[in-house]
């Protein structure tokens, strides 16, 4: 992988990070070492990637414990080895995904943060803007590294889950609550696209389960999570995606004629 691709999926790690978390980056005799802490943990991580990056031999993840002692950096060491094993260097960005997925939500605080005193607007919030809602976007195409770039910050900023299908054509789907939704379609309607049309605006979505970003159970961003957001290749995989939050949502994308062949 070329250091300009390698630089970008750094880009995208550190754009997933909760406010707490910061990334230290140091190139070192040929190899790019990420250091990864959270104010709110007394875990860190520990990256080294060798320049056979993306084989997975050429990272190494290790994570650290305040105080810990040989049992148990023996014990996270084993985890670290079965994480890996879940590797897959055909994705566009396996670190990003590998981190996201298992080691990050590893840095989230063990309690949440004690509240004094609620902000006023919660004693009086709008029922509906808690309640899920969706939305989806078509467009011409998603090509740009910058759009897919912006796209995983804002949403991983908003605490949305959702996908992008990037090629011909672009399709953007994202849950959250109603008001994020919002400012991030605003924002999303913002950058410069070739036909692209709100498909869904903000809408309720009835039995969504997994809403949560991970860290929510621990009280990340408010208590919402850091986000769930991934990248297709495929219509077909799109039509999966959608098809496994049940409630024949497929059809959001089967209705427009797209992955027709993809129904079941």
């Amino acid at each position: 992988m070329s250091n300009t691709a390698l630089d970008l999926e750094i880009e995208l790690i550190e754009s997933s990070l909760l406010p707490a978390e910061r990334l230290q980056r140091e190139d070192q005799g040929g190899n790019t070492i990420l250091a990864i802490s959270s104010e709110e943990s007394k875990l860190a991580l520990r990256t080294t990637i060798s320049a056979d990056y993306p084989d997975v031999h050429s990272v190494k993840i290790e994570i650290k414990g305040e105080g810990d002692g040989r049992e148990e950096a023996e014990g996270w060491r084993a985890w670290s080895e079965e994480r890996l094993r879940d590797w897959d260097s055909s994705e566009e960005y396996p670190l990003f995904q590998l981190l996201t997925s298992h080691y990050l939500p590893l840095l989230a605080p063990e309690e949440p943060p004690t509240i004094q005193h609620a902000p006023p607007s919660s004693v009086f919030q709008d029922p509906e803007n808690t309640q899920p809602h969706h939305v989806l976007l078509t467009s011409h195409h998603l090509i740009a590294p910058s759009k897919r770039k912006d796209l995983v910050s804002l949403s991983s900023q908003l605490s949305l889950v959702g996908f992008a299908k990037i090629g011909y054509p672009g399709i953007i789907y994202a849950i959250g609550h109603k008001d994020d939704l919002a400012e991030w379609v605003r924002e999303v309607k913002s950058w410069q696209w070739l036909a692209l049309r709100v498909r869904i605006a903000p809408e309720p979505v009835k039995d969504e389960e997994g809403l949560e970003g991970r860290g929510k159970e621990n009280g990340a961003r408010g208590g919402k999570g850091r986000g769930e957001w991934q990248e297709v290749e495929k219509i077909g995989e799109a039509v999966e995606w959608l098809r496994r939050r049940g409630n024949g949502r497929e059809k959001l994308l089967t209705d427009l004629g797209m992955g027709v062949g993809a129904e079941k």
